[in-house]
């Protein structure tokens, strides 16, 4: 208080000092009456009582410790630092008591006045030190709200979380009777049990480190007098989601058992006031008797949302009981990913469901590319000497057999060895004179990838090629060592007399039948029957470009 009575006579004397041109010193003024209070350890902002002088003149501002007489730095790391009007010790320290100059000045001018300030530390087993409680505080029985004095100096604390403590003990803020906002407790049904000592705590960060700053109010409760306090239902520091443009309409509802008068603020001006082009609408206020007493109503409403409305707090309250009010804050709704999400997702498994689609569809070609690729390593590290082991029947009696042996010793050979590098092994062709069968055929599967089996509409004779064709079952279903390609040279409709085996291939993955003329386009190892037998063949040892002749074809 008395810091203020000295703000009167101090402009005076500062607007009289500037009228009579340069000064030889600066006006030296009396100690500022109040004191700045810190407890060891919590942050504490003072501010220059000269600074309604700043944006005069072109004054500037220094701050000097008074038994040092040297300039406070402004480095805001520094744990003692002036910025601008604000002296800020973060945190404080009992040395740091004792008087500060706030020093103004400009290229005429100098004009000082010293404040006080007092750090200390809390009193033995207690939060808090007795003589620098907000003290005498009283109220009547009812709802009590405290506000936690002294914070808009250290930032905007709308979002910040206080923590309330009575006598130093926490207080169960998830109660009923508790309800808490922005710097303020309210409790509901107090009672003379509810007098005592509350301390509010905030949490400050500044450089990376977060300090609390905490107040301390006594407060006394007295009786609850015979008069029925009002209790106000709606609003009650309530936060309401509402789109930008849409109407709404806010009521605030208040139980009493006496005449009482509604009013709605903004900014501690009736909303009457609020808006000039007439979309916000206050309701007269109406009334309702219930077994509990008289209930009121007035409304607000707002026929358009703007963005001037959002995080705003409109109070409601009684004439005369500016204690008991309340506020509602409009805010834009978070925003909604439901339907992004799941259109997400659908898209994703759509483009899964395709790309299934298509690798089932395309998996030949994909795995031929990707053998042709520069990413594929073809060599073969398996000792194996042919890439595949070709058994047909040479002993039948039908008229294909020509095809047969013109499809086996020239068609296999001129697109799988010339033109895709391949190397075949074909009874007949690749053995030598003299050499035994049975031996030949055994070593040579052994040293094969693959078992190539050539089949038409013929049954064959329990002869040479029935023998090569039991020892290739045995090494691929026996042994499981090689894959065995069918390939049907016209498509058999009864394999009722096929061996087991055979059979057993077929079933569990197919065959592949040859179709057309033995022309040049048919020998491209770029149609769709060369194409599968590619991808069941091992990958092919690559050769040079001029090593491969290609017939290409469109298919």
């Amino acid at each position: 208080m008395l810091g203020h009575l000295l703000d009167f006579p101090l402009h005076i004397l500062t607007l009289l000092f500037l009228s009579v041109g340069k000064a030889e010193k600066c006006i030296n003024d009396e100690v500022d009456g109040e004191i700045k209070y810190a407890s060891v350890g919590e942050p504490l902002h003072v501010i220059c009582p000269l600074h309604s002088l700043l944006n005069k003149n072109n004054f500037s501002v220094t701050w000097i410790r008074n038994d040092s007489q040297t300039e406070i730095t402004s480095d805001k790391k520094a744990r003692v630092h002036q910025d601008q009007e604000y002296l800020k010790f973060i945190p404080a320290d009992l040395h740091d008591s004792g008087l500060y100059q706030c020093i103004l000045r400009n290229v005429t001018h100098c004009i000082k006045y010293i404040r006080r300030v007092e750090v200390f530390k809390f009193d033995d087993g207690l939060c808090y030190k007795h003589s620098v409680r907000f003290r005498n505080h009283t109220a009547k029985a009812g709802t009590l709200t405290i506000q936690c004095p002294n914070l808009d100096k250290y930032g905007n604390y709308s979002n910040m979380q206080v923590m309330w403590f009575k006598e130093c003990q926490p207080l169960n803020l998830h109660s009923k009777r508790y309800m808490t906002s922005p710097k303020s407790l309210t409790i509901t049904g107090s009672s003379r049990q509810d007098s005592g000592n509350y301390t509010c705590k905030v949490p400050f960060s500044h450089n990376g480190v977060t300090y609390n700053i905490s107040r301390t109010i006594e407060y006394t409760i007295s009786d609850r007098s015979n008069k029925t306090e009002p209790v106000i239902i709606f609003p009650t520091n309530n936060i309401i989601d509402v789109e930008l443009g849409a109407p709404i309409t806010l009521t605030c509802k208040v139980l009493h058992n006496r005449t009482v008068g509604l009013l709605w603020l903004y900014n501690g001006t009736d909303m009457d006031f609020y808006a000039d082009d007439g979309r916000v609408i206050l309701g007269d206020t109406s009334q309702k008797l219930t077994e509990d007493g008289i209930q009121y109503f007035k409304s607000l409403t707002f026929t358009k949302v703007t963005e001037e409305d959002y995080n705003r707090q409109f109070y409601c309250g009684i004439w005369h009981k500016e204690s008991t009010m309340f506020y509602v804050t409009l805010k834009r709704p978070d925003p909604n990913f439901q339907g992004f999400i799941i259109a997400f997702f659908l898209s994703v498994l759509l483009v899964l469901t395709i790309a299934i689609i298509g690798v089932k569809i395309l998996k030949v070609d994909i795995v031929l590319w990707y053998r042709s690729s520069c990413f594929a390593n073809t060599y073969q590290k398996d000792h194996k000497i042919y890439d595949a082991y070709v058994i047909y029947p040479k002993n039948s009696m039908v008229t294909s057999s020509y095809e047969m042996d013109i499809f086996v010793q020239e068609v296999l050979p001129e697109v799988l060895e010339k033109q895709c590098a391949y190397r075949l092994f074909i009874l007949g062709r690749d053995d030598l004179p003299g050499q035994a069968i049975m031996d030949l055929v055994d070593e040579s599967i052994s040293r094969s990838r693959r078992v190539i089996i050539v089949l038409g509409n013929m049954i064959c004779e329990e002869r040479g090629d029935d023998f090569e064709q039991k020892i290739a079952m045995y090494d691929a279903l026996i042994r499981n060592k090689i894959k065995v390609i069918l390939i049907e040279m016209e498509k058999i409709i009864d394999y009722t007399n096929m061996p087991e085996s055979i059979k057993y291939i077929k079933q569990k993955q197919g065959v592949v039948r040859w179709k057309g003329e033995f022309t040049e386009a048919a020998l491209s190892p770029n149609t769709r029957f060369w194409k599968n037998i590619r991808y069941q063949m091992p990958p092919a040892q690559r050769h040079s470009d001029k090593e491969l002749h290609y017939i290409y074809s469109e298919d």
